[in-house]
């Protein structure tokens, strides 16, 4: 946790460190981005469907990226012609490289504003999607900053959030509070002095948390930017399921659905003994997910849709236990491979997710639950996909196993769902 201070203060050291350290580092070319037809995470051409599963998917969006640093806003602009993009940063230099990369490629559906989160309302806007990924936790009021989006955001909206993992940074809060008894911080340190705190790491006890945990991190083989973002940050706090189910509900708002289910979910982890398996089934889906969180004790980043509390949940809530779960459309997710190379005897592929931050999370497939997921094409119906599998293998289009399956794929994060209608 960071020290108490004016929020003024806070937002001023905030600020003050990205102009001299921007982070993420600044691209000075989206070329390669546009020319890849790369996206953005959460970015409504990809993942329409996970904010509005029953809606017709469209680019006609009001969209606020709160907190944009140097390069998101364009990002999801590219994707987004048909889009409305407002894009707010409290940095002047992220503001002003957002409208440098704006300007090089010809993108002319954002408009930019230096202010920060708190002071959203000024705009006088309301926006169908909020993404505010990486910001909640480095305000010195992350509960007011939610309140402010939660303000402009329409009674249908929807919010793409990342909060920082309590657990997974554990070992950067107690490195950050060493350095600030030290006297270091954002403002004044030197290259000598990263060189120091680049040593301090590689000098860890191997008992540490943070030595323990530093293939997360990459090895801490990054830029200063990352160096100081990670340990000299001014304000930064990390969260627990449990505190975001607390913020959330603080401030008028509540869950859609946690990204990244298999970071959470049970039947991904090796939790061990029969008896606790046994206990584990008898909690909610939301607190086994808090159970797993502390098993593993490792996640570095929250990411999740929330929405207001009035909103519907028949919205968006899939339910694969509905009596039409049938027509319910599977779509993969992106980057999903199917490693056929070393398979465990019985299997024909491993699924796995290079998104997954866990390295022990895959799924061994049988030759049937393949063709099942190659079937999840968005476009093919639960149904559909049951009346082409029959034929070849009619143990595994039967109801219970094909639903079981479709369960498993969904806590993997290998498919998602949307209604017959959200073509």
């Amino acid at each position: 946790m960071s020290p108490q201070r004016n929020p003024r203060d806070t937002h001023r050291l905030v600020s003050e460190q990205y102009e001299r350290f921007p982070y993420p580092a600044a691209e000075q070319d989206l070329s390669g981005f546009i020319a890849n037809r790369a996206f953005q995470a959460g970015c409504p051409s990809r993942f329409f469907h996970l904010y509005w599963p029953f809606r017709e998917r469209t680019g006609d969006l009001d969209i606020l990226v709160a907190g944009c640093g140097t390069m998101q806003a364009p990002k999801f602009a590219v994707n987004l012609p048909n889009a409305r993009l407002t894009a707010i940063d409290l940095c002047e230099r992220s503001i002003e490289h957002t409208n440098a990369l704006l300007k090089k490629h010809d993108i002319r559906n954002v408009e930019t504003y230096r202010m920060p989160i708190e002071e959203i309302g000024k705009l006088d806007r309301r926006f169908d999607l909020v993404i505010s990924t990486g910001v909640l936790h480095h305000l010195p009021d992350p509960a007011r900053g939610l309140r402010a989006l939660r303000e402009v955001l329409r009674d249908d909206g929807s919010m793409y959030l990342m909060l920082y993992g309590k657990y997974g940074r554990d070992g950067v809060y107690y490195m950050q509070d060493l350095l600030r008894r030290l006297g270091l911080d954002a403002g004044s340190v030197d290259t000598s002095e990263l060189a120091a705190i680049r040593q301090l790491i590689r000098h860890l006890p191997p008992y540490h948390p943070l030595a323990a945990k530093q293939a997360f991190f990459r090895n801490f083989d990054v830029g200063d930017e990352e160096i100081v973002d990670l340990f000299l940050h001014p304000q930064d706090r990390g969260y627990a399921l449990p505190d975001i189910d607390e913020l959330l509900s603080s401030t008028g708002m509540k869950l859609q659905t946690m990204l990244f289910r298999a970071h959470y979910a049970p039947r991904c982890c090796q939790l061990g003994a029969a008896a606790l398996e046994a206990r584990l089934a008898e909690l909610d889906t939301f607190e086994q997910f808090s159970a797993i969180e502390l098993f593993r004790a490792g996640s570095l980043m929250h990411f999740f849709i929330a929405c207001k509390q009035e909103r519907d949940d028949a919205t968006f809530a899939i339910d694969l236990d509905s009596p039409d779960w049938k027509s319910l459309v599977p779509v993969p997710w992106p980057f999903v491979r199917q490693e056929t190379v070393r398979v465990p005897p019985g299997y024909n592929a491993v699924l796995h997710s290079p998104l997954h931050q866990f390295a022990d999370i895959h799924y061994p497939a049988s030759a049937a639950e393949v063709a099942i997921f190659n079937l999840s094409n968005d476009r093919n119906s639960i149904a559909g996909i049951q009346e082409q599998l029959a034929p070849r293998y009619p143990q595994a289009a039967n109801d219970e196993t094909l639903r079981d399956f479709m369960r498993r794929m969904q806590d993997y994060d290998y498919l998602s769902f949307r209604g017959p209608s959200g073509a």
